[in-house]
């Protein structure tokens, strides 16, 4: 008999089956913790208006010759510790019970069916059981509104509503090797490799082509360029099991159940049927990502979406072609921006708007400039982290050390040395004193800070968080800017771009002067540079108009 996978009902357990948990694992250890969570979570999804079942971690078993007292036999390889809390919480009910042997303690069975009167000093498992026991009676005395019918409620419960997803090995397997496995997290026992051995083990007669598509999709979606673009937060351990979360409309974890994808698919008649609907998925997903229009589109909205919401944009019965398809995304990116007033978003206020905005702007500049070839990064921005960074600096935020209060100084003096204004002479006579002050405090620094920055006002602007002196860059870069003048950015920034490392491309061209409409010189981000440059992101959201 090959293995199989199955769901099965605390009913079904209890109804013709004990277990045998052999010597190699060991003992019960559940803590207190453990138990009232797995009550908690019982009860609390007792109260939801969910007409699914609680499904509880893989049970790991393989039949053992025989019968034990008329049940079917079977040895636990691993789902031995919830197994047994189970069967105390049964124990308590005073309801009909499956037998559990641990081989080390032969009198386990019976200890476990009269926990009221275990001596929890007479072995480790024997205490541990007690523990379990009362904490599972405290649960059940505490203070409730349904205190009168709880216990019949949670035992109709526990035993029609709570699942267990069964997995059976192969009795010729080596369940050692098994257990070794499973305990070092080599077989992660997730949805994914839950569905792979349900499709397998139904169609036997393509189990190798099917094994070998399986793997082809895993490693397309393996592909960061394209994962990225589909789905920028959520983790998967198989990315595979995003399509199934598709298929079964769980991609945004709404579902109280961790394995309600899996048993969705287990309900399913036709698992052939189920397997090309995933295929068609991965390749509509494949088209959008080709497709240089549509790649931007969606890669921009999936950071406030879910791929699910942009298959119902897709499947809806007014979008009868590409045409229809892009049109209505590019709606719904407009709907984003509009009413939005750019030039009163404020940094530290509206920071999800900013930064929305910033990443379309980069977006709306990728495509503009026509070039198929050049596509905007979606997993160098998810990567990366990126945020937002001051063009020119704002506050003492980050500077801590009388070494970086030297290097802003420093400058500082070659800004004011380079913008040749005698006004400035008593500024730069105060900073080159104070530049190897030993005795510098931070409150003295503060203030020099301050003083800088208010003889610079008129020229820099008054306002440093609004959008016009804001850029995207990732988290890495905009740590190793630190709170610079503009020019000192300006160098910092071309020499990490000759290194090699990724710049946004409007973030490159903003600190290039590229918005503005007469650069006299590159000390200053001036006002009139604000000016171009809000304009220039104003202007490159027309296209989605």
């Amino acid at each position: 008999m090959a293995s199989f996978i199955k769901m099965k009902t605390v009913n079904d357990l209890r109804r013709d089956m004990s277990f045998f948990i052999p010597s190699y694992q060991r003992g019960y250890r559940w803590d207190e913790q453990q138990v009232l969570n797995l009550l908690n979570d019982i009860y609390d999804f007792m109260q939801s208006d969910s007409s699914d079942f609680y499904c509880l971690q893989p049970i790991v078993v393989r039949e053992r010759n025989g019968e034990a007292n008329g049940k079917k036999h079977y040895e636990v390889i691993d789902g031995q510790q919830r197994l047994t809390t189970i069967k105390i919480i049964l124990s308590y009910l005073g309801r009909s019970n499956y037998d559990i042997t641990y081989e080390i303690r032969p009198d386990s069975e019976k200890t476990l069916n009269n926990l009221d009167s275990v001596e929890p000093q007479k072995n480790i498992d024997f205490f541990f059981f007690k523990k379990a026991y009362e904490t599972v009676k405290n649960w059940f005395n505490a203070p409730r509104m349904d205190s009168e019918t709880l216990e019949d409620e949670f035992h109709i419960a526990l035993g029609k509503r709570v699942k267990v997803i069964w997995y059976e090995v192969d009795p010729t397997i080596e369940v050692r090797e098994v257990f070794s496995r499973l305990n070092i997290g080599k077989i992660p026992l997730t949805n994914a490799e839950l569905i792979k051995a349900l499709i397998l083990t139904a169609n036997k007669d393509r189990q190798l082509e099917m094994a070998n598509e399986w793997d082809s999709i895993e490693r397309k979606l393996r592909d960061n360029r394209f994962w990225y673009f589909i789905n920028p937060e959520k983790k998967y351990t198989s990315r595979i099991e995003l399509l199934f979360d598709l298929y079964t409309k769980n991609t945004q974890n709404e579902q109280y159940d961790k394995f309600y994808t899996f048993y969705k698919i287990q309900e399913q008649a036709d698992l052939r049927t189920v397997w090309q609907q995933i295929k068609s998925y991965l390749a509509l997903l494949e088209e959008w990502f080709e497709d240089h229009t549509l790649y931007h589109y969606i890669g921009y909205l999936m950071q406030n979406k879910d791929i699910a919401d942009i298959i119902d944009v897709y499947e809806h019965p007014e979008i009868t072609d590409k045409i229809a398809f892009r049109n209505s995304l590019k709606k719904q990116i407009y709907q984003q921006i509009d009413g939005i007033d750019l030039s009163e978003l404020q940094y530290g206020q509206d920071n999800h708007h900013i930064k929305n905005v910033l990443l379309l702007f980069n977006i709306a500049t990728t495509l503009n400039q026509k070039n198929y070839d050049v596509r905007f990064p979606f997993d160098a921005y998810v990567d990366g982290k990126w945020s937002i960074e001051h063009i020119h600096a704002q506050n003492t935020e980050g500077l801590r050390t009388k070494e970086l209060w030297r290097a802003w100084i420093s400058d500082s003096i070659k800004l004011f040395d380079q913008l040749h204004d005698p006004s400035d002479a008593a500024i730069i006579q105060r900073l080159k004193g104070e530049l190897h002050n030993q005795n510098l405090t931070q409150m003295e620094f503060d203030e020099l800070f301050t003083m800088v920055i208010g003889s610079t006002e008129e020229r820099f602007g008054t306002d440093l968080d609004t959008l016009d002196n804001l850029a995207l860059l990732d988290q890495g870069t905009n740590s190793a800017l630190g709170n610079h003048f503009y020019p000192v950015k300006y160098r910092k920034l071309l020499d990490y771009d000759k290194k090699g490392n990724f710049i946004p491309i409007c973030t490159r061209n903003v600190f290039m002067k590229y918005y503005s409409h007469e650069v006299e010189h590159f000390q200053l981000w001036s006002v009139s540079d604000r000016s171009g440059y809000l304009e220039a992101i104003k202007k490159s959201f027309e296209i989605f108009q």
